[in-house]
């Protein structure tokens, strides 16, 4: 693909036409163009030379209009943008302008610092909006433009990589990007292009740091970055994340697809072969269902001065299932809900609101697999009944007696299903193995996390794997917050992981909501997850089925 035609797609796919309306124009929302990262996070600041957009109502034209030549202009169809930090206002340079959102170059010469932005449409302007400038804070673009899940990654040719055009350790691939920080040459014209070898950007690719060989402007544009990178060795899997790094500020995570030959990556997840990615990949469209027995440890530490510190433990059995048809990016549903990323790497998500959306970009169809599901095992059976919860059907129950925690132990058990109104009858056999062990919990009661963390653990399935998760949220309320979760996976062989400092670093630090007078503190969660070996199982409208048992243990801890 042309990079001309790649910028242009990377910043137009999501567009959707408002009306304009006769009144002040609202600015809700700004964003680095690739990362979406929002305000409050710790990168979500503007980079100079970066595209921005801003998200909002009346900022622009009730139809698009898009700056399509050099040199760009400071107003775009009556829309224009002023920045404002200390003594300096500087002007935005447009590329698009939409009644609900707008585009534009944060200019090279903008100072660091908090300052303002304002927009004027048709002679009318915001009221002023906070905006936060640094010099540099790269964002990397992604396929489903929201700033996480599979990347805009190009092999030398320009074209995609995905799960059938995987790249290979060693090869030479480009990543797509705004935010490498200021250039000096007039940014209202296509750039030279030139090294920018005065940043000190740093890959990791997989967990594994990756050798840079070009990060700089691409000449189609003026505010797209082009990275060359070399995939490091021993890398490969068809979810090999990537972030990258300047000082202590990190990038949004995309994931990318490396075969250790070929073309064809895959899979990490011991309970899913090459095979079924490639039947599923070719469908475009699939039906799936997964059934799980999950028994859950979580500590509690609350702290709301001047009364002392209570932790209370909860733990529960529960079991559940869900049958869905996934259609749109089938390689991503494929990465989002049925493989894991590859061993010993991270992946971090950012919310904001209630919370993360997995499914955001697809379109999910819940399927009905009867009235309930019947569960038996060594301690007895227990119905898995169908619930609805937020549009989706769903089975689950706690299994517990009247001790919750005292179902799932080691041994057999069978899930049975009489089949419904799209899903047949089947039978699913899971074996829960020694439960895993957190060896090191009672000692992280708090993440330095500029200095990263390691977990460790004993027990669990050899034939599974381990996740290691944690979150963190700063906001105002209950519902007005952002945050950031990380995801880790290793091999349950593994008895150890170091969360590292370039995922920990997207989290924000612990913070509080302050009630009246006092300042409630707001924990993060740090936890950990030992997956069983998965099980498939067959059904009639089913195209891949598995069913597995998990041990997750979670506790409160303090992000500093």
């Amino acid at each position: 693909m042309n990079p001309l035609r790649l910028f242009r797609y990377l910043c137009l796919l999501t567009l959707a036409a408002g009306p304009a309306l006769a009144q002040q124009p609202n600015v809700a929302l700004i964003v680095n163009a690739a990362s979406n990262v929002r305000p409050g996070l710790p990168n979500s600041p503007i980079a100079e030379g970066a595209m921005f957009v801003i998200y909002g109502s009346t900022l622009g034209p009730s139809n698009i209009v898009v700056a399509n030549s050099f040199p760009l202009k400071t107003d775009l169809a009556g829309t224009s943008i002023k920045v404002t930090v200390g003594s300096t206002t500087v002007n935005a340079i447009m590329y698009y302008t939409l009644a609900t959102q707008v585009a534009a170059i944060l200019p090279s010469s903008t100072p660091p610092g908090s300052g303002t932005l304002t927009v004027t449409y048709n002679g009318q302007t915001s009221a002023a909006a906070p905006i936060v400038v640094v010099r540099n804070n790269i964002g990397l673009f992604t396929i489903n433009q929201a700033g996480s899940g599979e990347g805009v990654v190009t092999l030398a040719d320009y074209s995609y990589v995905s799960a059938t055009n995987a790249a290979n350790p060693g090869e030479v691939v480009i990543l797509w990007a705004t935010g490498l920080g200021p250039v000096t040459f007039d940014e209202t014209q296509a750039a030279p292009g030139g090294d920018l070898t005065n940043v000190p950007l740093e890959v990791f690719i997989g967990g594994k740091p990756a050798t840079v060989l070009y990060r700089g402007r691409n000449t189609c544009c003026s505010s797209l970055d082009q990275i060359n990178v070399q995939v490091p060795p021993g890398v490969t899997g068809c979810v090999v994340p990537i972030t990258l790094k300047i000082g202590n500020l990190v990038s949004n995570t995309e994931t990318m697809a490396v075969a250790a030959g070929g073309r064809q990556c895959t899979p990490t997840n011991p309970g899913v072969s090459q095979a079924d990615l490639q039947r599923l990949l070719a469908k475009g469209s699939y039906t799936a269902g997964g059934i799980a027995l999950v028994r859950t440890s979580t500590t509690t530490t609350t702290n709301i001065p001047p009364l002392p510190p209570t932790t209370t433990v909860t733990k529960s059995d529960v079991g559940g299932a869900s049958f869905f048809k996934i259609s749109g990016n089938a390689t991503a549903a494929f990465n989002s809900q049925i493989d894991v990323t590859t061993f010993g790497s991270c992946v971090v998500s950012t919310f904001s609101g209630q919370g993360a959306n997995p499914l955001a970009g697809l379109t999910v169809q819940s399927l009905d697999a009867g009235a309930s599901l019947g569960v038996s095992g060594p301690s007895g059976s227990r119905t898995l009944p169908k619930q609805t919860a937020g549009g989706f059907i769903i089975y689950s129950a706690t299994l517990g007696d009247a001790t919750p925690g005292n179902y799932i132990d080691l041994g057999q058990y069978t899930v049975t299903g009489n089949g419904g109104a799209d899903i047949g009858s089947f039978t699913a056999r899971i074996t829960v193995p020694p439960a895993l062990v957190w060896t090191n919990q009672a000692s992280i009661t708090s993440v330095t996390r500029a200095n990263g963390q390691t977990v460790t653990w004993t027990g669990g399935d050899p034939a599974g794997y381990v996740t290691i998760t944690g979150t963190s949220f700063v906001g105002t309320s209950a519902t007005s917050f952002v945050g950031a979760t990380f995801t880790c996976t290793a091999k349950t062989s593994d008895g150890s992981f170091t969360v590292p400092a370039v995922v920990l670093l997207a989290l924000p630090a612990s913070g509080s909501i302050t009630s009246g007078t006092i300042a409630v503190p707001i924990p993060g969660t740090l936890g950990i997850t030992g997956a069983g070996a998965t099980t498939a199982f067959q059904a009639t409208g089913l195209d891949i089925g598995g069913a597995s048992s998990q041990v997750s243990i979670f506790q409160t801890v303090t992000y500093q």
